[in-house]
Order: structure tokens, then C-alpha cells, then sequence
């Protein structure tokens, strides 16, 4: 399943950045040491008994709590953080276990191009088929939120094949942050598609 998936781009960017000397702003290499007060701290917490036990699977209790404390108001409702918040150690995890949870053989995914470089690889993975729908620039393409999607395009993109849709505001890898109005149109066509 993963034949044609063996290449990596942040191994391609980190080999390219050591060759040529430049700074690889793609990953977290950092040249210095973290400063003392982090140190103490860090030192702190791992000298406590409680953290070195095993936590919930869906997420440290005091984190969703406070994740639930932050988000309630802005939903306008409250956010129950033991069954509506599960948390993950990054990315790739949480991708990975949402695309499988959800995608079977066959199904399609829209994805918005540019994305995330393991977005296709997880739905190929799961027997997806990727959908790709891209952003265009509309004026200056270095500004991010110039980047637009072509609505007829994305509408065509649906099938009755299609079972879900890969959407990110600030979207990963160019910054855009959808406006209401397209965060709207993408809610309108999820549910007239039923996805």
C-alpha cells in the first residue's frame, strides 16, 4: 500500500538546506539551547511522580479542559472536553487516524492544493481516491488570502463517490485564511452532496 509513497519531502528539504547552507524553515532545527527558565521548568514537570504515568488516549485531562474553557464561548455552546476533545501528538497522527477512521476503499477526498504533503499518501493508504481541487492565484500570489477557489470547480469535484473534504483556515501550506462567506459555500456544498 505504500509503493510510490517512499519519498519524503522533509527529508528532501532538510538534505537540499544542509547542502546549500540554508535555513530549513520547514522543520524545527534549533542551534540553541532552550533558555534556563524553560529548562527549570521542564525539570519541574518531569520530577513530579503523576508524569510519568500513562494519561487518557484522547487527551491529558487539564489540556482538553483548557482547550474546552477556550473554545465553549467561541462556539457560543459548551464543549463537553471527556467526549467532544481528543488531542493528538501532531499531525500526521491526527490525520492519520481521521482519514482511516473515515475513509474505505473506494471512497473518494477532496483535497485543496496546495496541502499537506501527507494528505494524498494516508487516503492511497486507506484505498482513497485523492480529489484535487486547487486554489488559484487571484492578484499578487505572495499574498495568501489572493488564493481562491473556483466554485464551479469545486462543486465539480463531488461525486457519489466522495466522502470527504480535507479544508484548513489558515490553510496549510500558504497561509489563507478562508472568509466567511467561503467557509459558507464549502458548508453549503458539503451538505447539499451530503459529505
Amino acid at each position: 500500500r505504500i509503493i510510490g509513497h517512499e519519498k519524503n519531502l522533509w527529508v528532501e528539504y532538510s538534505a537540499l538546506a544542509i547542502k546549500h547552507k540554508a535555513v530549513n524553515l520547514g522543520q524545527g532545527f534549533p542551534d540553541f539551547t532552550p533558555p534556563e527558565f524553560l529548562k527549570e521548568a521542564w525539570s519541574d514537570a518531569v520530577n513530579v511522580p503523576s508524569a510519568h504515568w500513562y494519561t487518557r488516549g484522547q487527551g491529558y485531562p487539564r489540556l482538553v479542559n483548557a482547550l474546552s474553557e477556550m473554545y465553549s464561548p467561541e462556539l457560543g455552546r459548551q464543549i463537553d472536553p471527556m467526549t467532544e476533545i481528543m488531542t493528538s501528538v501532531g499531525a500526521y497522527e491526527s490525520l492519520y487516524a481521521a482519514l482511516t477512521a473515515f475513509t474505505d476503499p473506494g471512497d473518494e477526498v477532496i483535497l485543496i492544493e496546495p496541502h499537506f504533503d501527507s494528505y494524498s499518501v494516508v487516503v492511497e493508504v486507506c484505498g482513497g481516491k485523492p480529489v484535487y481541487v486547487p486554489l488559484k492565484p487571484d492578484g499578487d500570489p505572495t499574498n495568501a488570502n489572493n488564493w481562491v477557489l473556483d466554485k464551479a470547480e469545486f462543486e465539480g469535484a463531488f461525486t457519489s463517490k466522495t466522502k470527504l473534504l480535507m479544508v484548513n483556515t489558515p490553510h496549510n501550506p500558504i497561509g489563507k485564511l478562508f472568509s466567511a462567506e467561503e467557509m459558507e459555500f464549502i458548508a453549503r456544498t458539503c451538505e447539499k452532496h451530503n459529505v
